[in-house]
Protein backbone atom coordinates (compact mmCIF):
# COMPACT_ATOMS: atom_id res chain seq x y z
CA UNK A 1 0.00 0.00 0.00
CA UNK A 2 1.42 3.36 -1.04
CA UNK A 3 1.87 6.05 1.62
CA UNK A 4 3.70 9.37 1.87
CA UNK A 5 4.65 10.66 5.31
CA UNK A 6 2.37 8.06 6.91
CA UNK A 7 -0.67 9.08 4.87
CA UNK A 8 -2.34 7.06 2.15
CA UNK A 9 -2.13 8.70 -1.25
CA UNK A 10 -5.91 9.08 -1.14
CA UNK A 11 -5.44 11.51 1.77
CA UNK A 12 -3.83 13.86 -0.75
CA UNK A 13 -6.51 13.16 -3.33
CA UNK A 14 -4.02 11.19 -5.41
CA UNK A 15 -4.46 8.14 -7.59
CA UNK A 16 -1.16 6.42 -8.36
CA UNK A 17 -0.19 6.13 -12.02
CA UNK A 18 3.30 4.72 -11.60
CA UNK A 19 6.94 5.19 -10.64
CA UNK A 20 10.02 5.92 -12.69
CA UNK A 21 13.52 5.05 -11.51
CA UNK A 22 12.39 3.68 -8.16
CA UNK A 23 14.39 0.45 -8.61
CA UNK A 24 17.53 1.95 -10.13
CA UNK A 25 20.95 1.11 -8.67
CA UNK A 26 22.86 4.25 -7.61
CA UNK A 27 26.47 4.83 -8.56
CA UNK A 28 29.46 5.00 -6.26
CA UNK A 29 30.22 8.32 -4.58
CA UNK A 30 33.70 9.72 -4.08
CA UNK A 31 37.00 8.02 -4.83
CA UNK A 32 36.72 4.53 -6.26
CA UNK A 33 40.41 3.82 -6.82
CA UNK A 34 43.87 4.99 -5.75
CA UNK A 35 46.27 5.95 -8.52
CA UNK A 36 49.80 4.70 -7.84
CA UNK A 37 51.04 5.99 -11.18
CA UNK A 38 51.91 2.73 -12.89
CA UNK A 39 48.65 1.09 -11.85
CA UNK A 40 45.35 1.86 -10.16
CA UNK A 41 44.17 0.08 -7.04
CA UNK A 42 40.39 -0.26 -6.51
CA UNK A 43 38.95 0.98 -3.23
CA UNK A 44 36.56 -1.84 -2.38
CA UNK A 45 36.75 -2.13 1.43
CA UNK A 46 33.40 -1.53 3.12
CA UNK A 47 34.64 1.68 4.76
CA UNK A 48 35.61 3.06 1.34
CA UNK A 49 32.24 2.48 -0.30
CA UNK A 50 29.65 5.25 -0.41
CA UNK A 51 26.65 5.60 -2.69
CA UNK A 52 25.47 8.70 -4.49
CA UNK A 53 21.98 9.99 -3.68
CA UNK A 54 19.44 9.11 -6.33
CA UNK A 55 16.33 10.69 -7.80
CA UNK A 56 13.16 8.94 -8.82
CA UNK A 57 9.64 10.07 -9.55
CA UNK A 58 6.02 9.18 -8.90
CA UNK A 59 3.23 10.03 -11.33
CA UNK A 60 -0.16 10.64 -9.78
CA UNK A 61 -3.54 12.04 -10.72
CA UNK A 62 -5.14 14.60 -8.41
CA UNK A 63 -8.92 14.35 -8.49
CA UNK A 64 -10.77 17.22 -6.83
CA UNK A 65 -13.76 14.92 -6.27
CA UNK A 66 -11.71 12.67 -3.95
CA UNK A 67 -10.81 15.29 -1.35
CA UNK A 68 -12.09 18.49 0.22
CA UNK A 69 -8.61 20.02 -0.12
CA UNK A 70 -7.48 22.16 -3.00
CA UNK A 71 -4.60 21.31 -5.29
CA UNK A 72 -2.75 24.39 -4.12
CA UNK A 73 -3.00 23.40 -0.46
CA UNK A 74 -1.91 19.83 -1.20
CA UNK A 75 1.12 20.98 -3.17
CA UNK A 76 2.06 23.36 -0.37
CA UNK A 77 1.68 20.65 2.29
CA UNK A 78 3.89 18.22 0.41
CA UNK A 79 6.47 20.87 -0.50
CA UNK A 80 6.85 21.71 3.20
CA UNK A 81 7.66 18.13 4.19
CA UNK A 82 11.12 17.44 5.51
CA UNK A 83 12.71 14.06 4.81
CA UNK A 84 9.87 11.58 5.14
CA UNK A 85 9.01 7.96 4.51
CA UNK A 86 7.62 6.84 1.16
CA UNK A 87 6.02 3.41 1.46
CA UNK A 88 5.52 1.49 -1.79
CA UNK A 89 5.09 -2.01 -3.14
CA UNK A 90 8.76 -1.78 -4.20
CA UNK A 91 9.97 -1.05 -0.68
CA UNK A 92 10.19 1.86 1.74
CA UNK A 93 12.43 4.87 1.15
CA UNK A 94 13.49 7.89 3.21
CA UNK A 95 13.03 10.73 0.73
CA UNK A 96 12.86 14.48 0.30
CA UNK A 97 10.43 15.97 -2.18
CA UNK A 98 12.58 17.92 -4.65
CA UNK A 99 9.94 19.15 -7.04
CA UNK A 100 6.25 18.88 -7.90
CA UNK A 101 5.52 19.24 -11.59
CA UNK A 102 2.10 19.89 -13.05
CA UNK A 103 1.92 17.83 -16.23
CA UNK A 104 -1.54 18.62 -17.53
CA UNK A 105 -5.16 19.09 -16.50
CA UNK A 106 -8.39 17.51 -17.70
CA UNK A 107 -11.44 19.15 -16.10
CA UNK A 108 -11.37 18.26 -12.40
CA UNK A 109 -8.37 15.96 -12.83
CA UNK A 110 -4.74 17.10 -12.79
CA UNK A 111 -1.74 14.91 -13.56
CA UNK A 112 1.33 15.56 -11.40
CA UNK A 113 4.86 14.25 -11.19
CA UNK A 114 6.53 14.21 -7.75
CA UNK A 115 10.32 14.09 -7.91
CA UNK A 116 11.96 12.50 -4.86
CA UNK A 117 15.56 12.36 -3.69
CA UNK A 118 16.84 9.46 -1.61
CA UNK A 119 19.84 11.06 0.10
CA UNK A 120 21.38 7.87 1.44
CA UNK A 121 20.35 4.76 -0.53
CA UNK A 122 19.84 1.71 1.65
CA UNK A 123 20.45 -1.95 0.81
CA UNK A 124 18.51 -3.82 3.47
CA UNK A 125 17.76 -7.12 1.72
CA UNK A 126 19.01 -10.36 3.24
CA UNK A 127 20.87 -12.73 0.95
CA UNK A 128 19.67 -16.30 1.21
CA UNK A 129 21.38 -19.60 0.51
CA UNK A 130 22.90 -20.01 -2.93
CA UNK A 131 21.28 -22.26 -5.50
CA UNK A 132 24.18 -21.93 -7.90
CA UNK A 133 24.43 -23.73 -11.21
CA UNK A 134 26.35 -23.95 -14.45
CA UNK A 135 25.44 -20.53 -15.81
CA UNK A 136 27.12 -17.18 -15.27
CA UNK A 137 27.88 -16.88 -11.55
CA UNK A 138 28.47 -13.93 -9.25
CA UNK A 139 29.96 -14.97 -5.90
CA UNK A 140 28.64 -18.46 -6.70
CA UNK A 141 25.08 -17.14 -7.09
CA UNK A 142 23.63 -18.06 -10.46
CA UNK A 143 22.22 -15.01 -12.28
CA UNK A 144 19.30 -17.05 -13.63
CA UNK A 145 18.56 -19.55 -10.85
CA UNK A 146 19.15 -17.28 -7.84
CA UNK A 147 17.90 -13.94 -9.18
CA UNK A 148 15.84 -14.82 -12.25
CA UNK A 149 18.13 -12.68 -14.42
CA UNK A 150 18.81 -13.80 -17.97
CA UNK A 151 21.97 -12.45 -19.60
CA UNK A 152 21.21 -11.87 -23.27
CA UNK A 153 24.59 -10.48 -24.26
CA UNK A 154 28.06 -10.09 -22.79
CA UNK A 155 30.16 -7.36 -24.33
CA UNK A 156 33.76 -8.48 -24.90
CA UNK A 157 36.19 -7.57 -22.15
CA UNK A 158 37.97 -4.34 -23.09
CA UNK A 159 39.63 -1.35 -21.53
CA UNK A 160 37.42 1.38 -20.15
CA UNK A 161 37.88 4.49 -22.29
CA UNK A 162 39.82 7.47 -20.98
CA UNK A 163 39.90 10.98 -22.39
CA UNK A 164 43.66 11.40 -22.58
CA UNK A 165 47.02 10.15 -21.42
CA UNK A 166 48.05 11.20 -17.96
CA UNK A 167 51.33 12.68 -16.67
CA UNK A 168 52.15 11.32 -13.24
CA UNK A 169 55.27 11.83 -11.15
CA UNK A 170 56.51 8.66 -9.48
CA UNK A 171 59.63 8.69 -7.31
CA UNK A 172 60.54 12.13 -8.72
CA UNK A 173 60.52 10.77 -12.28
CA UNK A 174 58.01 12.23 -14.70
CA UNK A 175 56.42 9.38 -16.67
CA UNK A 176 53.61 9.21 -19.18
CA UNK A 177 51.27 6.26 -18.80
CA UNK A 178 48.79 4.91 -21.32
CA UNK A 179 45.13 4.12 -20.83
CA UNK A 180 46.14 0.49 -20.22
CA UNK A 181 46.52 1.40 -16.56
CA UNK A 182 42.74 1.59 -16.46
CA UNK A 183 40.39 -1.24 -15.59
CA UNK A 184 38.79 -3.51 -18.10
CA UNK A 185 35.04 -3.86 -18.02
CA UNK A 186 32.33 -6.44 -18.52
CA UNK A 187 29.03 -5.20 -19.89
CA UNK A 188 26.04 -7.49 -19.40
CA UNK A 189 22.67 -6.97 -21.09
CA UNK A 190 20.15 -8.36 -18.60
CA UNK A 191 16.44 -9.10 -18.64
CA UNK A 192 14.18 -10.47 -15.93
CA UNK A 193 10.65 -11.81 -16.14
CA UNK A 194 8.57 -11.46 -13.00
CA UNK A 195 5.25 -12.78 -11.79
CA UNK A 196 4.44 -10.01 -9.29
CA UNK A 197 5.82 -6.71 -8.02
CA UNK A 198 6.64 -8.29 -4.67
CA UNK A 199 8.67 -11.06 -6.34
CA UNK A 200 10.44 -8.51 -8.55
CA UNK A 201 11.26 -6.26 -5.61
CA UNK A 202 12.53 -9.11 -3.42
CA UNK A 203 14.91 -10.62 -5.96
CA UNK A 204 16.12 -7.29 -7.37
CA UNK A 205 16.86 -5.89 -3.92
CA UNK A 206 18.87 -9.02 -3.09
CA UNK A 207 20.88 -8.59 -6.28
CA UNK A 208 21.57 -4.92 -5.47
CA UNK A 209 22.53 -5.92 -1.91
CA UNK A 210 25.13 -8.32 -3.30
CA UNK A 211 26.55 -5.62 -5.59
CA UNK A 212 26.79 -3.15 -2.69
CA UNK A 213 28.96 -5.37 -0.48
CA UNK A 214 32.63 -4.68 0.19
CA UNK A 215 35.33 -6.64 -1.56
CA UNK A 216 35.33 -8.03 -5.09
CA UNK A 217 32.47 -9.81 -6.79
CA UNK A 218 33.80 -13.01 -8.31
CA UNK A 219 32.34 -13.50 -11.79
CA UNK A 220 32.53 -17.00 -13.27
CA UNK A 221 32.10 -16.87 -17.03
CA UNK A 222 33.11 -19.46 -19.63
CA UNK A 223 35.12 -21.43 -17.06
CA UNK A 224 37.13 -18.35 -16.08
CA UNK A 225 36.99 -16.30 -12.86
CA UNK A 226 37.28 -12.51 -12.68
CA UNK A 227 37.59 -10.11 -9.74
CA UNK A 228 35.01 -7.39 -10.37
CA UNK A 229 33.54 -4.35 -8.66
CA UNK A 230 30.75 -1.90 -9.40
CA UNK A 231 31.29 1.83 -9.95
CA UNK A 232 28.44 2.81 -12.24
CA UNK A 233 24.83 2.42 -11.29
CA UNK A 234 22.19 1.15 -13.68
CA UNK A 235 18.66 2.04 -14.71
CA UNK A 236 15.92 -0.57 -14.66
CA UNK A 237 13.47 -0.23 -17.53
CA UNK A 238 10.06 -1.86 -17.57
CA UNK A 239 9.24 -3.56 -20.87
CA UNK A 240 5.58 -4.52 -20.88
CA UNK A 241 3.79 -5.77 -17.78
CA UNK A 242 6.12 -8.54 -16.64
CA UNK A 243 9.61 -7.83 -17.95
CA UNK A 244 12.45 -5.52 -16.99
CA UNK A 245 15.82 -4.92 -18.59
CA UNK A 246 19.04 -3.25 -17.51
CA UNK A 247 22.69 -2.97 -18.48
CA UNK A 248 25.23 -3.99 -15.85
CA UNK A 249 28.83 -2.78 -16.13
CA UNK A 250 31.43 -4.34 -13.84
CA UNK A 251 35.06 -3.32 -13.67
CA UNK A 252 37.61 -6.12 -13.72
CA UNK A 253 40.75 -5.89 -11.61
CA UNK A 254 43.63 -8.28 -12.29
CA UNK A 255 45.35 -8.94 -8.98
Amino acid sequence: MNKLNGQLLSYYGFVLVGYSGIMDMPQRLGETFYDWGDYQEPLVDSEDIFWKSRDFSMDVVFDERRTSKTLKSIVQEIANLHECLLETDYGNFAVKVKEIQKVNRYGLVTKLTLLFNERIPKFNATLGNRIGGNGVLIDDYDFKKDFGITITKVKPLEYAPVAKLMNTTVFNTSQKFSDHRNFKVFEFDCVKHFSSISELSETTEKFKKLLSLGGYRIINLNNESYNCFLIEGFKILFVGDSLIKFKLRLNNYII
